[in-house]
């Protein structure tokens, strides 16, 4: 309890976290026999000062050499390994669409290194679709086992070792206290590959500019920081998304909305998902080309933005009518079956 104390003792000043008291920060949150009482008042004092960027890649930095251990590949001058994935806790349960994201980017011949977990305030997890469709996701840190699977299939999963594993009792605390995404930020954060380009999506517009400034922080080539109205932490196709993007050392912010690309608009309730084995039939159906428009359309919309932002396409407009034939072309599908052939019946 001394630690806990002095750590919020430094909260209630308003100072933030530095180096030496990050680490006793973290070494709270990590320990199993710290009680959810103990727990629930550091992070609620934390939370009562306001985060910052600093501390979150202080955090991450720390997490990553301490606890979970770097993987630094080799990548080309002009090469992109790229994580997309979610923070979490938007309630809008929508399906998973980073994940069958990260699906349509790899067939395009981008290098995914997936940071995901287990489901938190959805149903399916993105690591609970995985297991549905017996996918492998890497828990360790095996450097030669990751490079070949890149190598051949352009996408690894790796289950996020941060919040799941070292965080998974605080991870409970959040919830209890219904500090929605809290462990997302950190999470997100924590891949442990050496990525260069990052998507996160954010369930509050306030975590952006936190979030973007802490990519920055933590030195990302480029990255965008996503949200989407009403309350997606993804591309949305149900309104404008709000995006803060990091290039070239700069931050900028600007709107898009599906209909300045020729898409409509839709209720939030058509790309809505369930457990995993639901949004398993969602996900064959994308692939099949059956899924309902919301869906086709929300992974395609999100997966051309990602493909301008990698320079893989000259416009968002362009990336999306390439994306919907190489669907009607069943190129997903092929993809799929050749490079993940384990899948359940």
């Amino acid at each position: 309890m001394k630690e806990i104390s002095k750590l919020i003792e430094i909260f209630k000043k308003g100072k933030d976290l530095e180096i030496e008291s990050t680490k006793d920060f973290i070494n709270c949150l990590a320990d199993k026999e710290q009680s959810e009482m103990n727990l629930a008042l550091l992070t609620t004092a934390w939370k009562l000062k306001g985060i910052s960027s600093e501390e979150l890649a202080l955090i991450a930095n720390h997490i990553l050499d301490n606890y979970i251990g770097r993987v630094i590949l080799p990548i080309d001058k002009n090469e992109i390994l790229l994580d997309c994935c979610g923070v979490g806790g938007d309630d809008s349960q929508s399906f998973n669409i980073s994940t069958t994201t990260a699906f349509v980017l790899a067939c395009c011949g981008i290098k995914i290194a997936k940071h995901g977990g287990r489901k938190t305030t959805s149903q399916s997890g993105s690591i609970d679709l995985l297991d549905a469709l017996n996918i492998k996701t890497i828990l360790s840190t095996n450097k030669e086992e990751i490079i070949k699977t890149l190598n051949e299939k352009k996408l690894l999963f790796i289950a996020s070792p941060a919040t799941q594993q070292i965080l998974g009792k605080w991870k409970t605390v959040c919830q209890k206290l219904e500090f929605k995404g809290l462990t997302g930020l950190i999470g997100t954060l924590t891949n442990p590959i050496n990525i260069n380009y990052q998507i996160i999506g954010v369930p509050k517009f306030e975590m952006g500019e936190l979030m973007i400034e802490a990519l920055k922080l933590l030195k990302r080539e480029r990255a965008c920081v996503v949200f989407g109205y009403p309350k997606l932490d993804e591309i949305s196709i149900c309104g404008n998304t709000h995006i803060w993007e990091l290039n070239n050392n700069q931050i900028l912010e600007y709107e898009i909305n599906p209909e300045d690309y020729g898409l409509g608009i839709y209720r939030l309730d058509e790309i809505k998902g369930g457990d995993a084995e639901y949004n398993k039939k969602i996900f064959l159906d994308f692939l099949d080309n059956s899924a309902k428009e919301a869906i086709k359309n929300a992974v395609l919309f999100n997966s051309a933005f990602i493909l301008n932002i990698c320079k893989k396409a000259p416009s968002i407009k362009e990336a999306f009518t390439f994306l919907k034939f190489k669907l009607e072309n069943n190129d997903f599908k092929k993809y799929f079956l050749e490079n993940f052939k384990n899948m359940k019946n």
